[in-house]
């Protein structure tokens, strides 16, 4: 067996795990979030949401690229790889004392007094989140993919059983903190477990500069997405912020957000794992090298364009069966990203497409252009809302905001990231052109249905639900059977 084949083998045995551990986690997902909300105020989720964009634009930076680099970089010394760890450690500890020192400003500029402690609280997550980041680089260096996706799958599962425990016993936003420190704790003790390798004792490594140059790119654009990908919540906390009914709409806001990056992340995350390193190791056969890149992307289309469908036609009745009539306002801002989630992650793995052949400038600069569309449509949004009064108004217009820029700038930041990687980009939209339409006619469809059945059959949301969903579940299956069975030969063909 030649090496290409032998490396499409691994990576699609890796595929298999992280399709059945996707459905698996979502399931986890649904039953935690319907617990979590009706056990906490949405008010205590807006407080969380207040605090994320900060800490999540700090540990956008904590690994400096240097995770990505040591995958990207083929021969790897010992030392440079212990080099690369220690500094990503000493670099997650520099961040918590940033955020600590953070917190007090972050309450005064919100004039949100119950954000300071939960704010020094959560500073921890960026050392946390960096124990990790090197051995997961070196596993998925070794394409362990399937191992990985075990790990993240418990990690999940732990930390959403410690949250509703502690939720029961009224912990409130508490609950949340300690949710995502159990997750990037078993996170780091399965990641050691399933990589061996170990670092040596710090010492100086005069040979990292390629892998800093490298790293300083790709920092600079995972700084640019996160703070582009956050300056709404930020604007949303700044306008109303200050008050209980803003912080639930937050809460609302930072929760619609999440439900419809969850199948996102749940696809893109561990895809990305697997296209860095096999991009890498077929940059210098174009042709194989472009055959790879298409089928990455039709695996995205395929997975994510359904649910994209799917959450913007059920979106609001899922919200008030996981939580209750209060969270119906979160449903409707969910219907609303959903429309942009399909976009989103395509462009989140073009990170692994630019990273695989050395781009990393090139991706910062695309994701400046990123930064900057979003920001226009979110000064647009905010201008337009002001004409209508209320807080509800401003919370909606963000969310058209984030769904209309995102769906817009898609196209082009695709064709950019394309055009440079030497990927074939119109080969790849042939290939991910048929599951795209069948999801947008099983959306129609569904939605339809939804109507007649509200309007002819009236029933409690959960069978409304259950109803609607496995209707656009056949309906997809059915339309894109082609593509369905496309994806199940490749996962069976080893």
């Amino acid at each position: 067996m030649n090496p290409s084949d032998e490396l499409s083998q691994q990576v699609r045995r890796g595929a298999r795990a992280v399709i059945g551990l996707q459905l698996a986690g979502q399931v986890v997902s649904i039953i935690v979030l319907a617990a979590l909300y009706r056990l906490i105020d949405p008010s205590q989720f807006g407080l969380l949401g207040m605090i994320l964009p900060v800490t999540l634009l700090l540990r956008s930076v904590g690994t400096l690229g240097l995770n990505i680099a040591a995958v990207q970089q083929r021969d790897l010394t010992q030392s440079q790889a212990s080099a690369l760890f220690w500094m990503q450690i000493a670099a997650g500890a520099v961040l918590t004392l940033v955020a600590a020192a953070l917190a007090p400003a972050i309450t005064y500029f919100y004039a949100a007094p119950g954000l300071l402690a939960p704010a020094l609280a959560m500073s921890g997550t960026s050392l946390a989140a960096n124990l990790f980041t090197q051995h997961q680089a070196m596993a998925e260096k070794r394409l362990r993919l399937c191992e990985l996706a075990i790990a993240r799958f418990s990690a999940q599962f732990f930390a959403g059983v410690v949250a509703i425990v502690i939720a029961i016993a009224g912990g409130g936003i508490w609950a949340l903190v300690a949710q995502q420190y159990v997750e990037l704790g078993l996170l780091t003790i399965g990641v050691w477990w399933i990589e061996p390798w170990r670092p040596d004792v710090p010492r100086r490594e005069p040979s990292l500069s390629p892998l800093l140059h490298f790293g300083g790119y790709y920092t600079l654009s995972g700084l640019l997405f996160a703070a582009a990908q956050n300056l709404d919540k930020v604007i949303l906390a700044v306008l109303i912020g200050h008050t209980e009914a803003g912080q639930r709409l937050i809460g609302y806001y930072s929760q619609a957000y999440n439900q419809m990056m969850k199948p996102v992340y749940l696809t893109t995350a561990p895809l990305a794992s697997a296209m860095l390193p096999a991009l890498a190791a077929t940059r210098d056969q174009p042709s194989h090298f472009r055959d790879t890149a298409a089928e990455f992307y039709r695996f995205a289309a395929i997975v994510m364009a359904p649910c994209a469908a799917g959450l913007a036609v059920v979106g609001q009745n899922g919200m008030v069966v996981l939580g209750g009539p209060e969270w119906e306002t979160a449903g409707m801002l969910l219907s609303i990203m959903a429309l942009a989630a399909l976009a989103q992650g395509l462009i989140n793995i073009c990170g692994s497409l630019l990273a695989a052949v050395g781009h990393a400038k090139r991706l910062a600069l695309g994701a400046a252009a990123v930064g900057c569309v979003l920001t226009v449509g979110y000064v647009i949004a905010i201008a337009v809302s002001r004409q209508f009064a209320g807080e509800l108004s401003e919370t909606i217009s963000l969310a058209i905001a984030y769904a209309a820029s995102t769906l817009l700038l898609a196209p082009f930041y695709l064709a950019y990231c394309f055009t440079v990687s030497d990927a074939d980009g119109k080969r790849i939209a042939w290939a991910m052109a048929p599951s795209i339409l069948a999801a947008i006619v099983m959306g129609m469809l569904t939605l339809g249905l939804q109507i007649l059945l509200i309007r002819f059959m009236p029933s409690p949301p959960i069978v409304n639900l259950i109803a609607t969903i496995l209707f656009g579940a056949i309906a997809y299956m059915t339309l894109a059977r082609g593509e369905i069975g496309w994806l199940l030969h490749r996962m069976r063909n080893d």
